[in-house]
C-alpha cells in the first residue's frame, strides 16, 4: 500500500492535466464521476502537491467548466436527436428536459448552482438542456462559471481536508467501523436468543 501510495506522489504533478482529460470525456457523457475527480484532486495535494494547489486548482475548474460547454454544444447541435441515442437517453429524457426548462425561468442561475452540486447526469442533462432550448452561449457560460466556481472549490477544498486529516479519519472510520459490525452482532445474536427461547416455550407448552 505505501508503495502504490508513494509511486501516485512520484507522479501527481501530473494529475491537474489527467483530471482535465478526465472531466472533458465526462462532457461528452462518459460516466466519471465529476465530484470523485475534484475530491481526489484536492486529497492529492494536500498529500503530495502542497506548493500546487492553485495550479492543480486551475486544471481542475476549467476542465469542469469547459466540459459542460461540450453538453451545452451537443444539446444545441442535435437537439431532439439525443432521445434517440442510447449514449445520451439514460441522461435526457422529455420529462427532464422539460422540468429543468421550467426551473430555467423560475430560478434562473441558482439552477445552475443548484445543479453543479447534483451528480447522477443531472449535470449534463443541465447543460444539454440549456443547449436544447438555444439559450444565449454567453450567458450560459457565465452561469455555470459562477456556478462552477462555487461547486468546484467547495468539492476541492473538502478533498483537500480530507487529504490533510486522511490519517486521522480513517482512524475513526475503522473505529465506528468495529463498533457498528459488534451493534449488528449484538441484535443478531439477540434477535436469535428470543427466536430460541420462544420456540423452547412453545414446544414446552405443548408438552
Amino acid at each position: 500500500m505505501e508503495t502504490l501510495f508513494q509511486y501516485i506522489c512520484e507522479n501527481a504533478h501530473h494529475a491537474g492535466m489527467i483530471m482535465f482529460l478526465l472531466l472533458m470525456l465526462a462532457g461528452l457523457n462518459v460516466p466519471i464521476s465529476e465530484d470523485v475527480i475534484l475530491l481526489t484532486s484536492g486529497a492529492l495535494v494536500s498529500t503530495c502537491l502542497p506548493n500546487q494547489y492553485f495550479s492543480t486548482y486551475l486544471w481542475i475548474f476549467f476542465g469542469c467548466w469547459i466540459s459542460a460547454w461540450e453538453a451545452y454544444w451537443l444539446g444545441r447541435l442535435l437537439g431532439p436527436k439525443l432521445y434517440k441515442i442510447n449514449w445520451f437517453n439514460w441522461v435526457i429524457t422529455e420529462e427532464r428536459i422539460h422540468r429543468l426548462s421550467l426551473y430555467y425561468e423560475k430560478f434562473g442561475i441558482f439552477t445552475f448552482i443548484i445543479g453543479r452540486f447534483f451528480p447522477g447526469g443531472v449535470r449534463n442533462a443541465l447543460y444539454i438542456t440549456s443547449g436544447m432550448s438555444r439559450m444565449p452561449f454567453l450567458i450560459f457560460i457565465m452561469r455555470d462559471g459562477i456556478a462552477a466556481l462555487l461547486s468546484t472549490n467547495t468539492l476541492f477544498y473538502l478533498g483537500y481536508l480530507f487529504g490533510q486529516n486522511h490519517d486521522l479519519i480513517i482512524k475513526y472510520f475503522i473505529t465506528y467501523n468495529k463498533i457498528f459490525i459488534s451493534c449488528l452482532l449484538i441484535i443478531f445474536f439477540s434477535i436469535t436468543l428470543s427466536i430460541w427461547i420462544k420456540k423452547r416455550l412453545n414446544r414446552s407448552n405443548d408438552m
